[in-house]
């Protein structure tokens, strides 16, 4: 099996990212059963710069350092730490060391949306707030179906524009 080991110049971007990430879940609105945010960006860089396995360690760390840092309603919960590192991990298998291609957005977004955000996280919140699982899902469905189609053109603009000054280059 390969070692995978970072530089410290990789692991200071990894840092980097951590905190952009952190920064970038922290601004959302919406109940918690229909939060809308842009920690999806900071997920999905962090699968593009470092893959499946470095991005979803960065994703499990970043969600435990908000924890730390700000807490979060109802306390902590594993739960939602999983489903960041599985949302990294999956964005890392699509993006990592691969051209930028529409078709990667948009089975990469459709992915995280089924797993990660209808199926987990609806689980999580019945756990957590004791919700009915059939109508949190009935009431999260309606907000994925639309919020996906957002999060592809912003993780497009974002990684176009990331191409184009060639940072990929520079870690």
């Amino acid at each position: 099996m390969k070692k995978t080991k970072l530089s410290l110049k990789r692991l200071v971007f990894l840092a980097i990212l951590v905190a952009i990430n952190i920064i970038l879940q922290k601004i959302s609105f919406g109940p918690a059963y229909l939060k809308v945010g842009l920690g999806f960006i900071g997920l999905s860089l962090l699968g593009l710069y470092f893959g499946p396995i470095w991005g979803s360690i960065g994703a499990g760390i970043s969600d435990l350092a908000m924890s730390a840092l700000f807490g979060v309603e109802g306390g902590f919960f594993p739960g939602f730490t999983l489903s960041a590192m599985l949302a990294a991990g999956i964005y890392g298998c699509f993006f990592y060391k691969k051209p930028l291609k529409i078709w990667r957005i948009v089975v990469a977004t459709i992915l995280v949306t089924i797993i990660v955000n209808i199926c987990l996280n609806t689980y999580w919140l019945h756990l957590l707030y004791g919700l009915n699982l059939k109508a949190a899902f009935t009431q999260r469905i309606i907000k994925e179906a639309i919020v996906p189609w957002i999060q592809m053109i912003i993780i497009y603009l974002v990684f176009d524009a990331l191409q184009r000054v060639k940072i990929v280059n520079k870690f």
